[in-house]
C-alpha cells in the first residue's frame, strides 16, 4: 500500500520532473502543459487540505485536553461536596447512602 508520503512524494517529484523536462517531453511529441497545470492546482488544493486536517487535529487534541481537564476538575468539586455532605450528615443518614450508590 502506497503511503500519504509516497504520495505526496510522488506528486512533487512528477511536478519537478515535467517541468524541468518540458522541453524535451515536448521534442518528444508530448505537451504537458495542460496536464502540468492540473497537477499543480490539484497539489496545491490537497496540499491546502492536509494544513486544515493537521489544524483541526490539533484543534480536536487541545479540545479532547480540555475536556478531560474540566471533567477532572468538575469530579473532583463533586466528591468534595460528596465529603462535605457525608461529614455533615455522618454515614447512616439515608441521603448519604443514596449518594454512595452514585459512584460506581
Amino acid at each position: 500500500m502506497v503511503t500519504e508520503s509516497s504520495k505526496r512524494d510522488f506528486i512533487k517529484q512528477m511536478i519537478e520532473l515535467a517541468t524541468h523536462e518540458k522541453e524535451n517531453l515536448i521534442a518528444a511529441g508530448f505537451t504537458p502543459d495542460g496536464k502540468l497545470d492540473a497537477l499543480i492546482e490539484k497539489n496545491n488544493i490537497s496540499d491546502k487540505a492536509e494544513i486544515a486536517q493537521q489544524e483541526a487535529a490539533a484543534r480536536s487534541k487541545e479540545a479532547t485536553a480540555l475536556a478531560q481537564d474540566t471533567l477532572k476538575d468538575a469530579y473532583q468539586e463533586a466528591s468534595n461536596l460528596a465529603d462535605m455532605i457525608s461529614g455533615a450528615l455522618g454515614k447512616e443518614s439515608e441521603i448519604v447512602k443514596k449518594m454512595r450508590k452514585f459512584r460506581k
